[in-house]
């Protein structure tokens, strides 16, 4: 049978489950694939075979075609009496004409699709119209826009396969392609890779629509004064992170013109001073004094009215929650909304307090912005510079009990600047220095009690100095080695250390004494033994992965040729527990020849392992990581 196209009525076509090589449904939703059929028409013939009931057809290859041509017969859309055009194959080819449909079609690169739909819009194409005739969202046509938008460069880079398409994504946050460049070409190769880094770095001086800032002014007011905004089309969040706020210059004005606003109503109260700031400066603050209102009980009004906007702030919150996630404007206006009964409950409250009419000359008040986006006032400050005055206005009159009050700090100017304090005290070090450089035995004194302090006493005292800058790490053997304490090397540590522990002085309660003076008294004989223990438990050396390169440590261990294999042996715990059976059989076949291995290749992992520790005693063996390397 000879492969023909033929045309026929959509009815009598049905989905092969027989033929067919598609498992895993399209990712393009059908109502989608449905609209784009409808505006362009069917570019791709079905492939079909004939069913057993007569006159009947299976379509081996286009079943998403078929579904979607039947919703459009269901809406209207396909007239009753268009035909489907589709390719005829023999039975026994119809799976294969399946698998070879679904595999040979190669995708369109994704580069190439939205800089196709970027040229349509080019042509006088609107978004909806591409849109419609693609079968897409308009969301979906504006995402493609922006990619197209991003520098061609990048986009190269995107098609070259050197960064994958959520980092183009976030490139797509900024719409300066000169800042794009400069980005990508201070990225590290791990950074390209990772979007996060990408969007921090096209951002970092940018604020959102949910920035305290953005909030207080108004992203409506903010764009009645000609401030621009965009939104990162290819973020997950919907409540104003994903926004961004254009013009920083013209937002800072509008949110310092309404904090002066603000400040006129505040110096009304009758403060001595106000301060409007977009900032708060909370170092500024600590130093601060504070003078205190005392608060009368709500009137029957007031506390009506807290109920009925606290009322009005809950409705406002549940339709917060049930706003979608990607709708901004609306999840702001109801946000903007909820702040404004919030202030106004706030300000009730702060009616009620009544402030010591004496102090109001001398205190004043800083407002600026909370991070809630509303105006946040600190009243009743008083300043360094007011605190006489301060002090003296809150004293009561004829008795009377004062205002209360806690004052800031008398300033005190200090003796010395604080460029001299660091030249007199260098010279002082530099002083201290000369003289220790010619006395080698006080020197060695203060060296070993300043190690000792670090080495042999725990608890705050352990990190304290002795006006020197030397110190010492020690590496953590019981993390590392849970069999070095046991081992040769490990006692004999102990053995020394607590030799030391014994000599070191005590006070009359059992802890470390004047380990300085005890020092100083002993002779440098003594001193140098003690020298030696403490930087001897300084030495590292500690890898984390294997090396066959000659490190640091050995070339210590070979200035007095050091040779581990006096302190170490292979035994079940130290070795061979802890490697493999063709490494034992190795490492006995290095240690103890080839006749020791033969036993162990019938043994078990166990077995084994004893085997090659009593094969391997007193052999001097060595696995290649302790050797000391000389290269």
């Amino acid at each position: 049978m000879t492969n023909t196209i033929i045309e026929l009525n959509p009815a009598k076509l049905t989905v092969s489950m027989h033929y067919q090589a598609r498992k895993t449904p399209g990712q393009q939703p059908l109502s989608e694939l449905a609209n784009s059929i409808a505006a362009q028409g069917l570019l791709q013939n079905l492939v079909i075979t004939k069913a057993k009931k007569r006159g009947a057809y299976e379509v081996v290859a286009g079943g998403r075609r078929l579904q979607a041509i039947q919703l459009l017969l269901a809406d209207g859309r396909w007239p009753a009496d268009r035909q489907v055009p589709a390719l005829l194959v023999a039975g026994d080819s119809a799976f294969e004409a399946s698998i070879t449909e679904n595999v040979q079609r190669e995708a369109m690169h994704p580069a190439d699709e939205f800089e196709a739909f970027a040229a349509l819009i080019e042509q006088g194409k609107t978004i909806e119209d591409v849109a419609a005739r693609f079968g897409v969202s308009p969301h979906v046509v504006k995402r493609r826009m922006r990619l197209a938008s991003v520098a061609p460069e990048l986009i190269a880079a995107y098609r070259a396969g050197e960064m994958p398409l959520d980092a183009l994504m976030a490139f797509a946050v900024s719409e300066d392609r000169e800042r794009q460049r400069d980005v990508w070409a201070g990225l590290s190769e791990w950074e390209r890779a990772h979007p996060h880094v990408i969007r921090n770095r096209l951002t970092v001086d940018e604020l959102t629509v949910n920035s305290c800032i953005t909030r207080y002014v108004g992203l409506n007011a903010y764009h009645a004064a000609g401030g621009r905004s965009f939104r990162d089309l290819f973020a997950d969040e919907g409540d104003g992170r994903s926004t961004y706020i254009q013009d920083r210059t013209l937002i800072e004005q509008l949110a310092q013109a309404k904090l002066d606003a603000e400040a006129e109503a505040i110096r009304a109260e009758g403060w001595g001073w106000v301060v409007a700031a977009l900032d708060a400066d909370h170092e500024q603050l600590r130093n601060y004094g504070r003078t205190y209102p005392d608060s009368r009980p709500l009137t029957k009004a007031e506390k009506k009215s807290i109920n009925e906007l606290t009322a009005q702030r809950d409705t406002i919150e549940e339709k917060m929650d049930a706003v979608v996630d990607d709708d901004d404007t609306q999840w702001l206006e109801l946000e903007q909304a909820f702040d404004d009964l919030q202030a106004q409950i706030e300000n009730t409250h702060d009616a009620a307090q009544k402030w010591p009419t004496d102090m109001l000359a001398v205190a004043g008040a800083i407002v600026t912005i909370g991070s809630e986006g509303r105006a946040k006032v600190w009243r009743g400050l008083i300043r360094p510079e007011d605190r006489q005055d301060a002090a003296h206005a809150a004293k009561g009159e004829d008795g009377t009990a004062g205002a209360r009050v806690s004052l800031p700090q008398a300033k005190t100017r200090p003796v010395h600047s604080e460029r001299l304090v660091r030249q007199l005290t260098a010279n002082k070090v530099g002083i201290v220095a000369a003289e220790l450089a010619v006395k080698p035995a006080t020197a060695l004194a203060v060296l070993v009690a300043q190690l000792a302090r670090k080495t042999l006493i725990s608890g705050y005292y352990g990190c304290g100095s002795f006006g020197i800058g030397v110190s010492a790490q020690q590496e953590a053997f019981e993390q590392h080695a849970p069999d070095f304490a046991e081992s040769k090397a490990g006692q004999e540590l102990a053995r020394i250390r607590q030799q030391w522990l014994d000599l070191m002085p005590k006070d009359e309660n059992g802890e470390a004494g004047d380990l300085l003076q005890w020092a100083l008294s002993q002779d440098t004989a003594t001193l140098l033994d003690f020298l030696a223990y403490l930087v001897a438990v300084s030495v590292e050396g500690v890898q984390h992965q294997e090396s066959t390169s000659a490190t640091p440590l050995d070339a210590l261990a070979a200035i007095d040729g050091i040779d581990p294999a006096r302190w170490w042996e292979p035994s079940a715990e130290s070795y061979l527990a802890h490697v493999s059976k063709d490494r034992i059989i190795e490492a006995v076949t290095e240690g103890a020849g080839e006749e020791a291995v033969a036993p162990l290749a019938k043994m078990k992992k166990g077995e084994a392992v004893r085997a090659a520790q009593q094969a391997l005693a007193g052999r001097g063996w060595l696995p290649y990581i302790l050797r000391i390397r000389t290269e």
